[in-house]
């Protein structure tokens, strides 16, 4: 199964034609975007095209995610985050394309000071990885997330991803939000995106019988700028062995960036493949700025 990601929903010709293509099988809105209209309007204008086709429509809620909430001053103001930390030096700071500063400061728990400054303007909505031998993140759910959970469950959709799951704790965050905006259908999903080291530790020592009931994902963009190249087969492997219908997520078709997609992408989703990953999800960026040679190369690849 391919699920592709929507980009933002006033880009409605790319919006319809991501949901209504056939070998699109189900999407995902990621909620971190920034968007013209209130969250019921966004799932209402994407549900204008699923609904007909009965395509699922997954809601990737952010969680503890750390993203940035306003646009940067860089060099003369902070980075400012959604959530307060508590984070142990030495620690360093990805932002996008993985850029990495070292982190010299934190203030009033949510604002960072960074060294060298990012090669790239630090947007507001953009995710960044702090990586430290301690990292305390406070909080779980934001406002936004639970506006966005009222909108879907007002509109049908009942599929949630859920960022950056590490503990049962988050899961049953997630849970009482669901049972407190509108009382959870027998057929609502929930898919845990494992992307840090403690969501592999959460894994890990969970046992089959309660996270049977979740979906699992290796959220692969995070999770290896978190845990390392290295480490991720055997993580992956991991996953995959706890849930036989885990979602493999980003890094895939990468190739696209530079032209087309190459033989070492090709190669990444065979091994997935062995692996035993059977379903696949495509990056915002990819799915954004690369859907027509995407889904052209998988109509291909599924027809060989």
């Amino acid at each position: 199964m391919l699920i592709v990601s929507l980009p933002p929903v006033h880009q409605e010709v790319l919006l319809r034609e991501i949901i209504t293509h056939p070998y699109v099988e189900a999407v995902r809105y990621n909620t971190g975007m920034s968007s013209a209209y209130e969250p019921l309007e966004v799932i209402r204008r994407i549900q204008e095209y699923a609904r007909p086709l009965h395509k699922p429509v997954w809601i990737d809620l952010k969680g503890k995610q750390l993203r940035v909430i306003e646009w940067a001053n860089l060099p003369d103001g902070p980075i400012v985050l959604n959530h307060r930390i508590k984070v142990r030096m030495p620690a360093k700071v990805y932002f996008r394309g993985d850029d990495c500063c070292d982190l010299k400061e934190v203030v009033d728990g949510t604002k960072i000071y960074v060294d060298p400054l990012p090669k790239a303007p630090v947007g507001r909505g953009q995710s960044v990885n702090i990586l430290s031998s301690k990292l305390e993140v406070e909080g779980g759910l934001l406002p936004l997330d639970h506006a966005y959970i009222k909108g879907a469950l007002e509109e049908g959709v009942t599929n949630f991803m859920l960022s950056f799951a590490e503990s049962l704790a988050d899961v049953g965050e997630l849970e009482d939000a669901l049972g407190k905006h509108i009382a959870r259908s027998k057929t609502t999903r929930i898919c845990l995106k494992i992307e840090s080291q403690a969501g592999v530790n959460f894994v890990n020592k969970t046992h089959f019988s309660v996270l049977q009931r979740y979906r699992l994902m290796a959220a692969r963009d995070d999770l290896m700028i978190q845990i390392g190249g290295l480490n991720m087969l055997d993580v992956l492997k991991s996953i995959v062995k706890k849930d036989s219908n885990a979602i493999c997520a980003s890094r895939l078709f990468l190739g696209l960036e530079g032209g087309d997609v190459s033989m070492a992408d090709i190669s990444d989703l065979e091994l997935m493949k062995l692996l035993g990953y059977r379903d696949f999800m495509l990056s915002d960026g990819i799915s954004r700025d690369h859907f027509q040679a995407a889904i052209k190369f998988w109509q291909d690849y599924k027809q060989e």
